[in-house]
């Protein structure tokens, strides 16, 4: 059984950074050691969220590929499990960042750093039992996928429909 503790929403801040992403590599933060016992997986967690980022005809780069590539970027997957101390529930928040390339302006010419900064993020706060938290989780990062796909989209299809009106403009 999931419960959402009260006053828990997922909502993404950063929507219009998203335009021009043409692919996105996955990285897991290492879980809690009590979550990894009671079965969550690093590996099973980006499974996932490289799979719903594949079927949505987003391309899925390898974690060191992301600097190279134009338009490339990472999406960092933090999850944070506390247990509680009777061991039946964890407090979990679970946290998605999106990391692009950005670059920082100096003051002086050719004083400029190229870094990757957090341009997208979402993240959610829940319950979940011992015995179910690999469900749990998996089950809201799968959400929280799901809303940086949709955010995505959005933005890339409205700069698709202006590039179209503006070319039957010519």
């Amino acid at each position: 059984m999931t419960m959402i503790l009260a006053g828990e929403t997922a909502f993404a801040v950063g929507k219009e950074t998203l335009v021009d992403i043409t692919g996105v590599a996955v990285v897991v933060d290492e879980a809690s050691a009590s979550a990894r016992e009671d079965g969550l997986s690093e590996a099973g967690i980006k499974a996932l969220v490289e799979d719903r980022l594949a079927r949505s005809n987003i391309m899925v780069l390898e974690e060191r590929e992301w600097f190279s590539v134009f338009g490339g970027s990472y999406m960092l997957v933090k999850v944070i499990a506390s247990k509680a101390v009777s061991g039946d529930r964890y407090a979990v928040y679970i946290d998605m960042e999106l990391y692009q390339t950005v670059v920082l302006m100096g003051k002086r010419l050719g004083q400029n750093i190229n870094t990757a900064a957090a341009t997208w993020s979402i993240g959610k706060l829940l319950s979940c039992s011992s015995a179910g938290i690999k469900d749990c989780v998996l089950g809201t990062v799968s959400e929280l996928t799901g809303l940086f796909i949709k955010d995505y989209v959005e933005v890339n299809t409205l700069k698709w429909k202006q590039e179209q009106e503006r070319l039957e403009k010519q």
